[in-house]
């Protein structure tokens, strides 16, 4: 299986589950997931290389020195044995494993490893890998900056104080009530630095769906911090609550199937406190959760408080009827001057045709 070539003919096809299994053990060797429950993952596995296209419209695996899944895995255990090592330390000893590849061909193989491991979009500038794309955060990794310094810039634990009444998390606080009641578009990114940012020109929320790889990471390795990858995962357990019919439904219609990859024993969170490296992203959101309805279908929906939803539409429904019995009021009022006219007129005709010509009207 080592030797099949990642830059082949199917690349756009689905990989083999064989590759798939390959893939899993060479970057989780821990895994206890069945490779089933990667399949979100293995999409986004087939769409990075995808995205690798160079002017011509082709896949140049000469500006790579991985040409087949054992390098990949190679270059994978070299990065987290060495995590220490600065970027250029770490492409000499993939040198030696590498030995017809240029330096410039490592560099950039070692980058789309870490994007496809770690799933950050590293894209440093010296020997970019594939396009920039506007919505995605690049990840730098500098000459003289280590693996686990290049993971550290990306999530520094968050310096956001919170008051104590301020801490707390409404249980409202989902994605489908985010959805329904601030009206916010989700996007699906598989760039974990992206998780959580919410775009406000767009009103666009990009959430990082790739579970199963995080569960997989607390598994094998620690490249990426267990505390950050823990409360990744609680991010996730706190906007989709597990027993919620309608985050079920929704997540299925969006073909994401995490709902069902258990997250151990991790308990969903009732504090921001207990976020680090999520609080400010958290927070943010959870005040725009909490802002004024700004249309009728918001505030339709907007049941958070009974007793408030029942009093303003109650007073919204007295409100229409006043107006329409004032309208019924006043068009019978005006039917009623019409009749009165039309009598008038009727009663001074009658008087004309018996000849009464003592009224003027008559006369006239």
């Amino acid at each position: 299986m080592a030797h099949l070539p990642i830059f082949g003919h199917g690349l756009t096809g689905p990989l083999e589950p064989q590759v798939q299994e390959y893939i899993k053990d060479a970057f989780w060797p821990n895994s206890k997931s069945s490779i089933a429950e990667y399949a979100s993952y293995f999409r986004y596995f087939q769409w990075t290389l995808s995205v690798l296209a160079w002017p011509k419209g082709i896949i140049d695996s000469e500006q790579f020195a991985l040409k087949i899944y054992g390098d990949l895995a190679r270059a994978v255990r070299c990065m987290e044995s060495n995590i220490g090592l600065n970027r250029l330390m770490i492409a000499e000893k993939l040198r030696d494993e590498l030995p017809k590849s240029s330096q410039g061909q490592i560099l950039r193989s070692m980058d789309l490893a870490a994007r496809l491991w770690l799933t950050l979009h590293v894209r440093s500038g010296d020997f970019p890998v594939g396009p920039s794309l506007s919505d995605i955060t690049e990840t730098q990794w500098m000459d003289r900056m280590s693996l686990q310094n290049m993971v550290q810039e990306c999530f520094r634990p968050s310096t956001y104080s919170i008051e104590h009444y301020e801490a707390r998390i409404d249980t409202a606080f989902t994605v489908r009530n985010l959805r329904k009641l601030c009206r916010i578009k989700i996007q699906w990114t598989a760039n974990l630095r992206d998780h959580l940012n919410y775009d406000r020109s767009t009103g666009t929320l990009h959430l990082f769906p790739h579970k199963i790889c995080l569960i997989s990471h607390l598994e094998s390795n620690g490249v990426l911090p267990k505390d950050l990858v823990a409360e990744t995962l609680r991010t996730l357990d706190l906007l989709f609550p597990f027993g919620e019919e309608s985050t079920q439904k929704y997540l299925a219609e969006s073909g994401q199937d995490f709902y069902r990859t258990s997250s151990r024993d991790l308990s969903r969170a009732t504090d921001f406190g207990e976020f680090q490296y999520w609080r400010r992203r958290l927070v943010e959101l959870h005040e725009l959760f909490h802002q004024a309805p700004r249309s009728v279908l918001q505030m339709w929906h907007d049941r958070r408080n009974p007793m408030q939803w029942w009093t303003f539409w109650v007073a919204v429904v007295i409100a229409i009827l006043t107006v329409l019995f004032g309208v019924i009021s006043s068009y019978t009022g005006f039917q009623q001057v019409a009749l009165a006219e039309k009598a008038y007129q009727l009663s001074v005709l009658q008087a004309c045709s018996q000849g009464n010509t003592s009224l003027q009207i008559c006369r006239e």
